[in-house]
This record gives structure tokens, sequence and C-alpha cells, in this order.
């Protein structure tokens, strides 16, 4: 055959095949818009994705610093040895950084400084100083955080300062001093490790100071420019805790003799008075949520 008759042949086969010859063939049943069965429904809704949620309840206590219960009598019912190594429990120490954990039931001592009362004499024994306390006197806030498993969030420790004097060689970051404008202290906090009804909690201890300016920061999703301010991680102050639904960890200040973060983050001094405070984290729920899918498109909202 020769080739002009060839082509006249392959020519007069495309009206009746269409682009068949030429084309990849395709399922007609995903485009003739026939509805979707139950069975198809349900095997879609039970493929939605599920994320694990942590439920914080946090709370910052401030009292004066001769308050025993704040510098000693909660500490005598809290967890400290069991938490982590001695190597690291002494590194917090040395840092003024002081760390215990509660059971669901609580201490009394830190009972009474959550429910804002205060002892009228610090020198009592326990059961007169039971006696003795009387409402009003400590100051309280707290927070509810929702920490989905691989995500982080902030806890500040108030101050009614804000500058903050960094002395020559105590930071690494800052070892020349420094006079942080417009500075506050904050507990980073994210998930090392989920288990059933237990948390692995990283905390980095951060100075956020400055003025708030547009900044780069790396998060899953990519780069984002946020709004905040400068910030200086102590990264020689990071700690984990292992805490248990129902279990409450308690961070404060270890007295030193010379300047320390935990007094940087946890002593406030006025010309009245020497505060201090205590930072309570609750885990109360370690929840698995689940995401919820549609099979209905609506293609006018794009």
């Amino acid at each position: 055959m020769s080739r002009p008759l060839a082509q006249l042949l392959l020519l007069s086969l495309l009206p009746g095949t269409g682009c068949a010859l030429i084309g990849v063939a395709r399922d007609d049943s995903e485009f003739a818009g026939k509805p979707v069965s139950a069975e198809q429904v349900a095997e879609f809704e039970n493929d939605a994705p599920v994320r694990t949620v942590l439920r914080l309840n946090t709370a910052n206590v401030t009292t004066l610093a001769t308050d025993q219960r704040i510098r000693s009598l909660i500490w005598e019912e809290l967890d400290e040895s069991g938490l982590m190594s001695p190597e690291d429990r002494r590194r917090l120490n040395q840092s003024g950084l002081r760390v215990g954990v509660a059971g669901s039931t609580l201490p009394w001592a830190l009972t009474s400084l959550l429910s804002g009362e205060r002892v009228q004499s610090t020198s009592l024994s326990n059961e007169r100083a039971e006696d003795s306390r009387k409402a009003d006197g400590s100051m309280v806030f707290g927070t509810r955080l929702v920490l989905p498993e691989g995500s982080s969030s902030l806890i500040e420790i108030p101050s009614p300062r804000n500058d903050l004097l960094i002395p020559v060689g105590h930071l690494a970051g800052l070892k020349d001093g420094a006079e942080l404008r417009n500075a506050r202290c904050m507990f980073h906090v994210s998930t090392a490790e989920i288990g059933d009804g237990w948390v692995v909690i990283k905390f980095l201890p951060q100075i956020h100071y400055g003025g708030m300016s547009v900044r780069y920061s790396i998060a899953e999703s990519g780069e984002q420019l946020p709004v905040r301010q400068r910030i200086q991680p102590l990264y020689e102050q990071q700690f984990e805790l292992k805490l248990h639904t129902g279990e409450t960890a308690v961070i404060g200040y270890q007295k030193q003799n010379d300047w320390s973060v935990g007094q940087l983050m946890f002593q406030r001094e006025s010309l009245s008075s020497l505060n201090e405070q205590v930072v309570t984290i609750e885990l109360a729920a370690v929840e698995a949520v689940q995401g919820q899918k549609s099979v209905t498109v609506r293609y006018s909202k794009y």
C-alpha cells in the first residue's frame, strides 16, 4: 500500500473513534455524577485523620517571699527526685529553678496558694498555720491550653517590671550582660512523647524583649512572618517532665546566694516587699480528636 493511501485510510477512521487512537481510556463512572453509596461514605468518614490533643490547666501564684508555703511547705509533698536524673536536677537547682510533681491530690500548701489565701504568721507549724490563714492576699492567674501533638505554646511569667537586668557572665547568650527593654519571661512548652494517658513535655525558658516587629520563624507549614519580639532562649535551663493525667507540675525558685535564672523569672522586688512566684501545669486530659470529612464539595466557594 502506498504512503498517501495509508494516510487517507487513517484519516477516515478518526471521525468514528474520536481520539481513542491517541488518547488514554478513562472510567466514565467517575464523571457521571452518580450518587455515592452508603458503604463508600462510611469508608470515607472512617478514614478521617486522628490527632492527639493535650488539655493543660496552668496557674501562676504570687505571694510574699517570706511565705513558707511557697518557699518550703509545698516542696515537702512534691516528687522532685523521681522526675529526672540527679545531674539534671542539680543543673536546674544551680540555675535557681526547682521542679516537682504533685499527684491528683494536691498538697495543702499548694491548694491554699491556688485558692488565693495568705497565712498571717509564717513562723507557725502547719496545723496552726492552717487555722490562721485568711482570704485574699496572694495573686493567682491561670489559663487553659489546648496543645495538639507536634505543636507548641507559651506560658508567660507575669512581671510588674518592663525591664530586666542581666549581669555579666551569667547567661550563655548574653555573656556581656544586658538591660532588656519590654522584657517578659516565658516557658516554651512542646510535646516530646505521648502515650496512653501520659505525655513528656519539653520546657524551654525564654526571654522575650524589645519592640514588636515582623520577624521570620520556621513552622510546620514553612517560613512565616509573625509579629513578635526578640527571643533569647535559655538552652542550658531546658528540661523535660513526664506527666500522667491528673498530675500537676510545679516550677519555682531554688534559693541561691548569687544571681540566677530562677531569681530572674520568679522573684519580683518592690520598694516595700519581695514577692515570689510558682507556676503550676496540670495535665487535665490526653484526647484523640478525629477530623471530619465531607463528600460534598461546593465549588462556588472557591
